[in-house]
């Protein structure tokens, strides 16, 4: 826990660090607990997620005997859309599943092993328009930013990531290769589970999933790391990612990242190149490269509250999104339901031109509030609403929706 002071001047600091938060002035950290510059800590910890003691009995059995972690989060979840586009005004109910595995390969104690990750999801509509509509998030409102990242199209499921990873020099150092879901490794942020993609990882970097990649990650020191990764880009989930038609291009993404502030504060930077060939609207295939940087800092401010900042740019119009600027914070605010928390996320989008996508309004606006109830240990429940003013790929200056979810997750 933050350790706490009975000095006037600390307690002042702490009042003065919350009010700047709360203006979106500072940002938030991943952890309340001060950090220790133990080899690994980033690095090897970061990829992995083994129970501690507070964890089911069945999962530390689990790791401890077999090497085996895992996340099981299956979701129902509920959309009202408010000034949906023609053909789109019908609400979505959707099943959502999302499971990572981690499984032991090799095990070496001292330097972290060889291990085999898995990343499977899936998003099933309940209802026959939900079955049918084809992204219904984004197209019915017209943003470039849509439903978060684990759901797909109105009807599908894939293989997200089959990667081995092997750590070494002590945990500080890991190689991933095979086919990669590269949010997994950059802009990471621990926040409140938004429902919008670009308050849950930025939509300026190019981080495809299902595609071949390699990233290599190391800890400079105690307090600093660096992350690179080369990727292919264009590969949808359920192709192939061996075969060389569905790939349209590369792309190089690294980071440097940085602790600071006995670990409450996190800051990384971003630069990265990218190079693709895409369909133009003359009906031909164009090759067009890009450059971009992405920021990001978190701090936790004290043990209820966690805020965030991130910014980003990029070259061209390789995605939807050429550029971002995004404030967020998670407030716990009731000390006894550690599992409970508020989020808030706003942000400005800045849409790019695209084959299929003609841009109405350069900047869009999103506004998202949610509210996380956890009912026990397996189960929790969550309630969303999210206003989008002057949508990138729309004439409308307004639409909203509003979500329910409800899981259970081990």
């Amino acid at each position: 826990m933050l350790e706490c002071s009975a000095t006037s001047e600390i307690a002042m600091k702490n009042v003065i660090y919350s009010l700047l938060a709360m203006a979106g002035l500072l940002t938030s950290a991943t952890t309340a607990e001060a950090y220790e510059a133990t080899p690994g800590y980033v690095v090897y910890e970061g990829n992995m997620f083994a129970p501690g003691e507070s964890g089911p009995e069945f999962k530390k059995t689990l790791n401890d005997k077999y090497g085996t972690q895992f996340i099981f989060d299956l979701v129902y979840g509920y959309w009202a859309l408010d000034n949906a586009m023609p053909g789109y005004n019908h609400n979505a109910n959707m099943a959502i599943l999302y499971t990572i595995l981690n499984q032991r390969l090799i095990k070496d104690e001292f330097n972290g092993g060889t291990w085999l990750r898995v990343d499977f999801a899936g998003s099933w509509g309940l209802d026959r328009d939900t079955a049918r509509a084809a992204t219904f998030y984004a197209n019915s409102i017209g943003m470039c930013s849509g439903l978060h990242t684990d759901v797909f199209e109105g009807h599908d499921a894939a293989l997200l990531e089959i990667s081995a990873k092997h750590f070494f020099a002590r945990k500080r150092g890991c190689i991933t290769a095979g086919m990669i879901k590269l949010n997994n490794y950059f802009d990471r942020i621990d926040h409140a589970r938004f429902t919008n993609d670009n308050f849950e990882s930025s939509g300026v970097l190019p981080l495809p999933y299902n595609n071949l990649a390699v990233v290599g990650q190391y800890e400079l020191d105690g307090r600093n790391w660096v992350t690179g990764a080369v990727t292919r880009m264009g590969t949808r989930w359920g192709h192939n990612p061996f075969d060389p038609d569905q790939a349209n291009g590369y792309a190089i993404v690294t980071e440097w990242g940085r602790l600071f502030d006995d670990g409450k504060g996190k800051t990384r930077l971003s630069p990265f190149f990218c190079s693709q060939d895409a369909e133009g609207r003359n009906g031909r295939n164009h090759h067009h490269n890009a450059v971009g940087i992405f920021g990001s800092v978190e701090y936790q401010v004290n043990t209820p509250l966690k805020v965030y900042a991130r910014a980003g740019w990029a070259s061209g119009d390789y995605l939807r999104c050429a550029a971002e600027a995004s404030v967020g914070a998670t407030i716990k605010l009731i000390p006894s339901r550690p599992g409970d928390y508020l989020g808030i996320g706003c942000g400005l989008f800045k849409g790019g031109e695209s084959p299929t996508s003609e841009l109405v309004n350069e900047f869009e606006k999103i506004v998202e509030v949610m509210y996380r109830y956890e009912i026990n240990d397996y189960l929790y429940t969550s309630v969303y609403y999210q206003m989008i003013m002057d949508a990138a790929y729309r004439d409308k200056n307004f639409a909203s929706a509003t979500g329910l979810q409800v899981g259970l997750c081990f």
